[in-house]
């Protein structure tokens, strides 16, 4: 058997892989980290096809850029994780796939505006995580970021450790959160990104331990010490900011990196982006799905329309050297391909029948929304159906939130989930109609 790890239920904060399946509402969950989110074409029809032979023909795509196949039945793990295996796409053991979360600008090497082609260091850094066994005691859900800004940059991404391109050559590295609110330490080079990243993980093991309450995440650690003593351990990698002076993170989207200002999330990116010149036909195609999901039939269908996919953290993916009818086969499987469209300002957990908890099917309300309320939710950022009140697809405040509990949802603005509401015990109908309800009151100010 090729994979022994023990099947494990469901609990908040775990993370599966493909060495450590999760037992959840629907079967095994399994993800599949892909190295700096790039998929080709033949592996991406090679992972639809284990999905619809034994799985249930679902795929999830996370907000780490990674794969999740889901529904596999216990006796299918072998094949899966040979198949797996064989591309490339599973590591030694359970730790060092747990620790194989880096996330890398998804547009590297396709975009001319971004700073650096980051694609190399992110797989760079990749491989040294897993190999390195002295990483392997980080916390599960412990974070890593190559951005090379441009038009896919990730400076809305929050993670534990930054590299953000600056130059050609150099990064600015930053620890704990988004670009404008992350902790800077200083500038490497793009050769020691391996290296810099071995020395920060050895020391958040190390000072976490010296802490009465040791902190799991990178913000944590700096609220508590600060960054003077991280900062030394990395005296012989990294050079100083230049005092007072702003450095620019070249590409589209230009930004002050010492701001409060953060740029526009790119979620799908708009059409003219994605065209170098009038007329020539443009070298990828963004296509998003309704809370990350689409079936291992439509990953299949964009595999055959593609050279390469590459995976965004924004319910994404990206279709690399495109063919003339791409977008048609997309349209066809029900992508969304304008980012106008109100299916994405929806979020929702699995719900019922993919969730252990799940009492109502969460994916279902959140569409019903979209199609009723329409327009009225142009002004609204996010609405979040959570099936409890663990919010676990999005734990954070949305514009309006519904919370499911045993069959029937609460209703609330500007709430986490699980927060008191004044529209509580609403069916499902009947909540849709108080949020469109909801909606047209506050857009006439009733």
């Amino acid at each position: 058997m090729t994979n022994p790890a023990t099947i494990q239920p469901r609990r908040r904060g775990a993370c599966p892989g493909v060495l450590a399946p999760m037992q959840v509402g629907d079967g095994l969950l399994l993800r599949v980290r892909v190295p700096a989110g790039v998929l080709p074409a033949d592996h991406a029809r090679q992972i639809a096809e284990l999905g619809s032979r034994y799985g249930n023909g679902l795929i999830d795509l996370s907000q780490r850029g990674n794969l999740q196949l889901r529904g596999i039945a216990a006796d299918g793990l072998e094949p899966v994780t040979d198949t797996l295996r064989g591309m490339g796409h599973v590591s030694g053991d359970a730790a060092s796939e747990a620790v194989r979360n880096v996330l890398c600008s998804p547009t590297a090497g396709l975009d001319p505006t971004a700073a650096m082609d980051v694609w190399a260091a992110a797989r760079t850094l990749d491989a040294r995580l897993a190999e390195d066994a002295a990483l392997h005691r980080l916390p599960p859900k412990f974070g890593w970021l190559v951005c090379g800004g441009g038009i896919g940059h990730l400076a809305d991404s929050s993670t534990d450790v930054r590299f953000d391109a600056v130059d050609g050559e150099r990064f600015r590295v930053s620890l704990g959160g988004t670009l404008a609110k992350a902790a800077p330490l200083g500038l490497c080079r793009a050769d020691d990104v391996a290296d810099v990243a071995s020395v920060l993980g050895r020391a958040f093991l190390e000072l976490r331990a010296t802490l009465p309450e040791p902190p799991r995440r990178m913000a944590g650690l700096v609220a508590a010490i600060g960054t003077d003593e991280i900062g030394k351990r990395l005296s012989r990698l990294i050079s100083p900011l230049p005092p007072g002076e702003r450095i620019k993170v070249r590409g589209t989207h230009l930004m002050d990196v010492f701001g409060d200002a953060e740029p526009p999330h790119p979620n799908l990116l708009p059409k003219e982006e994605k065209e170098s010149r009038v007329g020539e036909a443009p070298s990828f195609l963004t296509t998003a799905f309704p809370f990350g999901r689409l079936t291992a039939t439509t990953l299949a269908a964009l595999a055959s329309a593609c050279a390469e996919i590459r995976i965004t953290p924004w319910r994404a993916l990206i279709l690399v050297a495109p063919s003339k009818d791409a977008e048609a086969v997309a349209h066809t499987h029900g992508a969304i391909l304008s980012h106008t469209d109100h299916r994405l300002k929806l979020t929702a957990c699995s719900g019922a029948g993919g969730c252990d908890v799940g009492t109502t099917d969460t994916h279902a309300a959140a569409l019903a929304i979209a199609e009723r309320a329409g327009p009225l939710l142009d002004p609204v950022r996010m609405v979040h159906v959570s099936g409890c009140a663990k919010g676990c697809a999005h734990p954070a405040i949305a514009d309006v939130t519904l919370t499911a509990r045993d069959g029937v949802y609460d209703v609330a603005l500007n709430a986490k989930a699980g927060d008191a509401s004044p529209y509580t015990g609403l069916s499902p109908a009947d909540a849709v109609a108080r949020v469109a309800d909801l909606l047209t009151e506050e857009s006439t100010g009733a």
